[in-house]
């Protein structure tokens, strides 16, 4: 047969069937005629013959499903009745599907969107080139697990001994720069690079050029690569800025090149690099050769094409011994693929999340397959009939399948618009910790997972009713009246077993949501040891002409004095890092002893504060007193630490007027050569400056005065709202100095706010699906206690006419489903002890077998499950024993 036939037939199969059929009848007719005639002329009665002629045939219906079933796109024909079977089926329940479409929307919406989230923070490559060939290196030099950055000559010493890479680029976030040109001072969130390193990174410039080694040999702010949402806010996206030169710092600077819209820095958290920075200058010239105790440089290589990362780790490790040997102590350089460290601080969140909602569709299945049970039971005795009209079990099975598909189908649609909505709203509400949200979106990788998991769940809810159908229909019960007897909880075990499972999902869910519940709470009920209630916080960047020591604290002091004098302020300081922000964490090396050994390996956070910052903070004093403005000379440094330090050094003796040795100016010198002792003057509780819930070392304070840093941040404590603060501040500001940028104006409050802000979004979503879940079980118990009540009618109306009272049919009712419920809550703690373990990163300051999460989770079920069991007992105790008996 020629395609063209083929064709030809196919399409007269699909859109000409009527046609077929009444040409089909015709040629059976005459067919049938013509034996007919052929037996009458044999002498037999007309009536008999055409009996004859049909029996010839083997049947005319036979005759005409035998030639349907040959016809050119036959099956294809008979998937489309399947389909418009099933349509008519759901048509006939409305209610009945509309509940099954939304609830599949929900579950399968819920799983894509998550996969969305999951894709686009863990596994979506990075956005530079070749990202698998990219490496984090970190200087790790402490016992208990330390990684920070790394000097000037271990970057040099990097790029010459460590073959297996093209290259080194480095970072540094601190850098200040101040925009003075075009319009009003603007202070800028700035970095220092490496003249490579968006070679490195593997990053291309929109406009322009990136920086050559040229621009490195000019000095700092000579040359600067402006970010693209600047460049179109400040500049109107003139692109002949390019090349032209701007006033930084109040100076000239040349535009080399404009970064494209979608470039961002996608580093590890505690690099403390902004993922959105405004604009890149190059270091300044000799960099490499600076004092190797100052650790300031974050460092990306990318490894040589086929170079395996193991072999690179190991000539990283290999270039730290040869320094070692050089500077006669020890130093750990420690090399991390790029995108598995910008991941691992989240990776536990999202998969537990992912986790969580695919529990959610497994219940969402359960459910649906419970409802279609519940369906397959009403039609027993529409599928007996069609199997003893000669329907085969395997076209039933088909037909069941597809109402299941269908279902699946018009549940995925609704997922699409879930997922939609879904992602919209986590990107709005996520946290800055997961910016990487940004790029989850409704692309073809989720459409086909979305794809995936409809077909999936309909494969899944699809089995039970076939198994409900064919069990019935297998003990003869497919053509009698339904019996209203005991003999019917038998046939509901399907629906049992689907119950009590989806009650250990949902345990399992509301337990986890509970345990990272009473997580956040505890996280709640930590004391960072300072206030932020009334606190305004407020940066600015020092301009150059401020550079000297003296200069810098007239400057300062001038301006302190000033903002302490606003109405309303009651006090404030100077510090260089407010608490939880972005900025690079300071570090110094110290020991009690004098001089310093050449091997000292003990870090402490170090902060450069003013007078009056710890007292704006509302921070207790232990022992001794806190910074004045004598606190001055550089060559008798003082100091303030933490009791943690002070019981480290000097435990049960006082830390007040002893001394540590430590680099100049706490963080500068190498260790080593010129070191400076500190006297300490106080003693602060130990303040959780960097993480609410992670301890890290121990903390040195040191006098702004004799250690500045630039850009400088203000706390202001204000009997007033704080907010209401930031125009007398740009004013204050003004008078002392009109070139002055003022920048992240907030709240102390919103920085402690944000320190919790992951573990709030992980809250809240785990929340919601423990919610759905028990929604969904709810309803589950009670459909099933329902349906006991329908067809336990006349059990029960037997039973009131034999004296029962309505608080023994109540308990029974009750029994059976809170019997389930208890069942299932037994199976779902044993996983919910299996999952918590996934948790524990999550779990701060929580057993994983914590017992009031899973009493409030145990508790919670059972309570849905009785407010579900109450409804169909009260419906049971109605039942008339006369009516009963009358249906019978």
């Amino acid at each position: 047969m020629s395609a063209l036939t083929r064709l030809v037939g196919f399409w007269r199969t699909l859109f000409s069937k009527d046609r077929l059929d009444r040409e089909l009848d015709l040629e059976l007719g005459s067919a049938l005629d013509t034996y007919t005639a052929r037996y009458t002329a044999e002498g037999m009665d007309p009536r008999a013959a055409r009996r004859a002629a049909a029996l010839a045939f083997g049947g005319i219906s036979q005759v005409k499903d035998a030639v349907r079933d040959h016809r050119t796109g036959a099956n294809v024909e008979a998937l489309f009745f399947d389909i418009r079977y099933a349509a008519r089926g759901l048509r006939r329940t409305p209610a009945l599907a509309a509940t099954i479409v939304v609830t599949l929307a929900l579950g399968i919406g819920g799983n894509a969107a998550m996969f969305s989230v999951v894709r686009a923070t863990l596994f979506q490559p990075l956005p530079y080139r070749d990202p698998s060939r990219l490496v984090f290196v970190w200087l790790g030099q402490d016992r208990i697990g330390y990684r920070g950055p790394m000097s000037g000559p271990d970057l040099r010493a990097l790029r010459e001994g460590a073959s297996s890479f093209d290259g080194f680029g480095a970072i540094w976030a601190s850098s200040a720069i101040t925009l003075t040109g075009n319009g009003d001072p603007e202070q800028l969130r700035a970095a220092m690079v490496t003249t490579h390193f968006f070679d490195v990174l593997g990053a291309r410039v929109a406009l322009g050029r990136n920086f050559q080694p040229g621009d490195q040999a000019a000095g700092p702010g000579a040359t600067v690569i402006l970010g693209w949402e600047l460049f179109q806010r400040r500049f109107g996206g003139d692109r002949s800025l390019v090349g032209r030169t701007i006033e930084v710092n109040e100076s000239r600077a040349t535009v080399v090149g404009i970064l494209p819209p979608d470039f961002r820095l996608f580093l590890p958290a505690d690099a403390s690099v902004p993922d959105r920075l405004q604009a890149f200058t190059p270091f300044w010239p000799d960099f490499e050769n600076g004092p190797r105790g100052s650790l300031f440089l974050r460092v990306i290589g990318r490894m040589r094409p086929n170079v395996p990362f193991a072999q690179a780790r190991d000539e990283v490790s290999s270039v730290a011994k040869g320094i070692a040997r050089e500077i006669g102590r020890n130093r750990i350089l420690t090399a991390h693929p790029l995108q598995d460290d910008n991941v691992a601080p989240i990776r536990g969140t999202m998969l537990a999340l992912f986790a969580g909602v695919a529990l959610l569709l497994l219940i969402v299945c359960v459910n649906v397959a419970s409802l279609l049970v519940a369906r397959a039971a009403t039609r027993a005795s529409e599928v007996g009939l069609q199997l003893a009209l000669g329907a085969s079990r395997r076209r039933i099975a088909r037909l069941v399948l597809f109402e299941g598909l269908l279902l699946a189908m018009l549940g995925m649609a609704g997922g699409l618009l879930t997922a939609w909505f879904t992602l919209r709203i986590l990107v709005a509400v996520a946290p800055p910790s997961l910016s990487q949200l940004d790029g989850a979106t409704v692309d073809a990788p989720m459409f086909g997972f979305l794809s995936a998991i409809s077909l999936l769940a309909g494969l899944i809810f699809s089995t039970a009713p076939q198994i409900e159908l064919f069990k019935r229909a297998a003990r003869g019960h497919a053509l009698q009246p339904e019996r209203q007897t005991t003999a019917s909880l038998v046939r509901r075990r399907t629906r049992v077993l689907l119950v009590v499972v989806q009650v250990a999902l949902s345990v399992v869910l509301l337990i986890s949501a509970g345990l990272l519940t009473r997580a956040f709470i505890e996280v709640l009920r930590v004391d960072p040891g300072f206030r932020s209630a009334t606190q305004l916080t407020f940066r600015i960047a020092v301009p150059g002409r401020y550079e000297s020591p003296a200069a810098f604290n007239a400057f300062a002091a001038n301006l302190q004095s000033r903002l302490r004098a606003l109405p309303g302020v009651t006090g404030g300081g100077a510090i260089s890092h407010v608490p939880y922000d972005d900025m690079p964490n300071w570090s110094l090396t110290y020991s009690p002893d004098a001089p310093m050994p050449p091997d000292a390996a003990r870090q402490g956070d170090s902060r450069a504060i003013s007078t009056g910052l710890l007292e704006a903070l509302g921070v207790p004093l232990i022992d001794g007193r806190f910074f004045t403005d004598h606190d001055d000379d550089a060559n008798r440094p003082v100091a303030i630490i933490d009791d943690r330090l002070a019981g480290e050094l000097w435990p049960n003796q006082r830390a007040v007027g002893r001394q540590i040795s430590t680099s100049v100016s706490g963080m500068n010198a190498d260790v080593g050569g010129n070191t400076a002792r500190l006297t300490i003057v106080g003693v602060v509780p130990h303040l959780r400056l960097r993480s609410l819930v992670e301890d890290f070392r121990p903390e040195i304070f040191v006098p702004w005065r004799i250690a500045q840093r630039n850009p400088m941040a203000f706390v202001l404590d204000t009997n007033r709202e704080p907010a209401s603060l930031a125009a007398d501040i740009r004013t204050a500001i003004a008078a002392v100095d009109p070139l002055v940028a003022i920048y992240d104006i907030r709240s102390l409050r919103t920085y402690v706010v944000d320190a919790r802000a992951t573990r709030r979004f992980t809250v809240l979503l785990a929340v919601a699906f423990a919610c759905m879940a028990l929604g969904l079980t709810t309803i589950g118990v009670y459909g099933l206690l329902a349906h006991t009540v329908a067809i336990r009618r006349h059990e029960i109306g037997v039973r009131r006419a034999l004296g029962a009272t309505s608080s023994q049919v109540t308990r029974a009712i009750l029994s059976e489903g809170f019997g389930l419920a208890v069942v299932g809550c037994a199976s779902g703690l044993a996983g919910a002890a299996a999952v918590a373990g996934l948790l524990q990163s999550q779990l701060y300051a929580v057993r994983p077998r914590d017992p009031m999460a899973y009493g409030a989770g145990v508790a919670v079920i059972l309570i849905g499950s009785a407010i579900a069991c109450w409804l169909p007992a009260r419906r049971a105790v109605k039942v008339s024993p006369m009516d009963a008996l009358r249906i019978e």
